[in-house]
């Protein structure tokens, strides 16, 4: 029997349920179905469970709100307490409330609000790639012929992934759309920590501010979105984007290799400049 298709919106009303691995199997297997036909949801999720993720590790590394912290709380909120001399209700749960909503807002704060960004979609489709969410257009452990295939089929330039004996092991490759912009991936390992490299031509940067002014002050930029450290640079007449749970040390030592050794099938000029 064929499995019913869930929707956007009924995967998203239950991604508590898919965050905390409660529920059915069944409900289980029809949101991973989903996630990996979608990469709104997908990035959605990704978004969701950051937040959940930051705010647990800002509760956890708080200390004990005070009493001048809920003060300040209800004088902003524009509050007046009532005082009762016949019943007083314990302030210490009060306070955790407040504690968790500063807490919220500060993590929503540090969203970058002047479009859409780029490290927080790659982080996305990077993880539906490291848990399987998603497969490969094309699975192949070769360099030359993951190359060959996306050269087939983008409009800018894609030059050769870095070779294993720069640390990374190539398993597939394709193409993708960052927020209607055409991307290339290379997915692939460094050590046992997946990592994937995007490629996008170096005009979609008018569509990622964040990320078009991050590179303008610097050759290399360096990040960290959720659980993956993340690295880019300008490459030839691309932008290459390097992420995953591998040490920052050795994401670098991928970018440095990314496109360096020239081949039958890697013609044309070629300028890498990097500050690392």
């Amino acid at each position: 029997m064929k499995r019913n298709q869930m929707n956007c919106d009924e995967t998203r009303r239950h991604w508590d349920v898919y965050h905390d691995s409660e529920g059915d199997a069944e409900l289980y297997l029809q949101m991973n179905e989903h996630l990996a036909e979608c990469p709104g949801c997908a990035e959605w999720f990704h978004q969701q469970s950051r937040l959940e993720d930051l705010l647990s590790a800002k509760l956890r590394g708080a200390t004990a709100p005070s009493a001048e912290l809920w003060q300040n709380v209800l004088m902003k909120s524009k509050v007046t307490p009532v005082a009762s001399p016949k019943k007083r209700f314990p302030l210490a749960p009060l306070l955790l409330v407040a504690a968790s909503v500063l807490a919220l807002l500060s993590v929503w704060a540090s969203v970058p609000t002047d479009g859409p960004s780029l490290s927080q979609l790659t982080a996305a489709e990077h993880e539906a790639f490291s848990r399987h969410l998603r497969e490969v257009d094309y699975a192949s452990q070769s360099d030359l012929e993951v190359e060959d295939y996306l050269q087939r089929r983008v409009s800018f330039p894609v030059r050769c992934p870095p070779r294993s004996d720069t640390g990374f092991h190539v398993r597939g490759a394709g193409l993708c759309r960052l927020d209607g912009s055409e991307a290339a991936y290379l997915v692939g390992k460094v050590g046992d920590a997946p990592v994937s490299i995007f490629i996008l031509p170096r005009a979609a940067l008018a569509a990622f501010p964040h990320q078009r002014k991050a590179l303008a002050r610097e050759a290399t930029h360096r990040c960290r979105e959720g659980a993956y450290d993340m690295i880019m640079a300008e490459i030839d007449q691309s932008v290459v984007l390097i992420i995953g749970d591998a040490e920052p040390k050795r994401l670098e030592r991928v970018l440095r290799a990314y496109g360096t050794y020239p081949h039958a099938g890697n013609v044309g000029p070629m300028s890498v400049a990097l500050s690392i």
